[in-house]
């Protein structure tokens, strides 16, 4: 038998790079073909009419397409488009240093962590119908983050799994692109209620708009007793100027939760996502009938200065106690130093900015040392309503981000608490805490 030639080889990445190198060209053949039949790549058909070949031709290689893409994985596909495959991942590894704050009475966590690993794969079969999955692996724990299928229309997607609810233009964007290590304090208000969970997703979207709505229940490992609570949302998106150097974005959010049996509600933030020390926590609020959120968001992209930010109002109706009304927001601006703007990545077909691309990639040979960025933030959160509380926090952030090519980033944040309500002893000291945070990324 001849040994695998470069079209075979060729063929073999495409698949899934997956498939090894054999000295026998049936068996790298037949390999090769159940990868891309177990994958969706091939149909039956085309899976036996090819097996019936005494081997591949290089016309049967050059029916598949590969493109490595800059920063953006492995794209296999075949040249009707009727099959796609993508695989990439990311690696955010973090270090985080508290100043230390004698009477706290909480020991904040310090060192090093993997934030998140993660593995990612989607694709495309028959033309219209994708699928995605996306696994993390951080901290020695498997966790599922994306796993759906759904239908692609012309201008609208709808799909059913495990995926981001439709709500916040924070969590939204990607960890990959948003300016700071981390989303800021607000979101553990949002998140705690629209994070990931397994629904129904729709989106729509036109020249200069934006559609994204879903119902989604809990998530699966939440291990709540009783009949899980069903949560309606819907994100709309305006964008009346959207050009090179210039974007505008503007968003309106809600959602509403029914809990079929009471549920208990907690907010509560963290300093770092591993660290133990919380400022502000609402408790348990235990006879949750209903949650109402919505609040407007904001993005402006002009030349190489970007400003983000949104306005969070979460209302928890309760069964045996007067209601309760949760706010918090965050304002924020990132300014390029080296000329590269947010406003050529930002899409309206998925109501977001994408992250920077510096336009001169880290080439000291040719006096290139990538992209400069300076980014500041002021953020709060109000979890006390009358007599009821959960805690006031404002904090202010400043970083300093450094992409030397598409693939990687390293981010260097600190962080201030600058005031709180001072409403138990953590929240007494706790003003004038800094919190630096160093993150080397890498993503594919």
């Amino acid at each position: 038998m001849p040994l695998l030639n470069k079209a075979k080889l060729k063929t073999l990445v495409l698949a899934l790079i997956a498939a090894s190198a054999s000295n026998t060209m049936f068996a790298a053949d037949k390999q090769l073909l159940d990868i891309l039949l177990g994958n969706g790549a091939i149909t039956q058909q085309q899976y036996d009419e090819l097996l019936a070949k005494e081997e591949l031709t290089v016309e049967d290689a050059n029916d598949i397409v590969v493109d490595f893409g800059e920063g953006s994985g492995v794209n296999v596909s075949t040249r009707d488009g009727q099959f796609e495959f993508d695989i990439g991942g990311r690696l955010h590894l973090d270090y985080a240093q508290h100043e230390n704050v004698p009477g706290l009475g909480v020991t904040p966590i310090n060192g090093f962590t993997t934030r998140r690993a993660r593995l990612e794969m989607e694709g495309m079969f028959s033309g219209v119908w994708g699928w995605a999955a996306e696994i993390d692996f951080a901290e020695n724990v498997v966790e599922i983050k994306d796993f759906k299928i759904g239908y692609e229309g012309d201008n609208f997607s709808l799909y059913g799994g495990h995926q981001k609810q439709p709500y916040s233009l924070s969590l939204e964007m990607s960890s990959n692109d948003i300016p700071w290590i981390e989303r800021s304090i607000d979101n553990y208000l949002v998140a705690e209620l629209t994070d990931r969970s397994v629904g129904v997703r729709l989106e729509t979207s036109g020249d200069n708009w934006f559609f994204a709505g879903g119902v989604f229940g809990e998530e699966p490992d939440s291990g709540t007793q009783g009949d899980e609570y069903v949560a309606t949302m819907g994100r709309i998106v305006y964008a009346p100027i959207m050009d090179d150097d210039k974007t505008l974005h503007l968003g309106l959010r809600g959602a509403y939760r029914s809990n079929k049996d009471v549920r208990e509600f907690r907010a509560r933030d963290r300093t770092t996502d591993f660290s133990g020390l919380r400022i502000v926590d609402t408790g348990v609020i235990a006879d949750a009938e209903s949650i109402v959120m919505y609040g407007p968001e904001l993005g402006l992209a002009v030349g190489p200065l970007t400003v983000l930010g949104e306005y969070s109002t979460v209302t928890v109706n309760r069964s045996l106690n007067p209601d309760v009304d949760l706010k918090a927001w965050h304002l924020g601006a990132a300014l390029s130093l080296t000329g590269d703007t947010r406003a050529t990545s930002y899409r309206i077909d998925a109501g977001e900015f994408k992250g920077v691309r510096a336009s001169r990639p880290f080439d000291p040979a040719s006096g290139q040392w990538g992209g400069l960025e300076l980014v500041a933030r002021y953020a709060e959160v109000d979890f006390d309503d009358g007599t009821f509380i959960g805690g006031t926090e404002d904090v202010f952030n400043a970083g300093v981000n450094w992409y030397p090519t598409r693939n990687v980033r390293f981010l260097f944040d600190w962080t201030h608490i600058l005031d709180t309500d001072k409403s138990n002893t953590v929240r007494s000291l706790a003003p004038d805490l800094d919190v630096w945070t160093v993150r080397a990324q890498y993503n594919y």
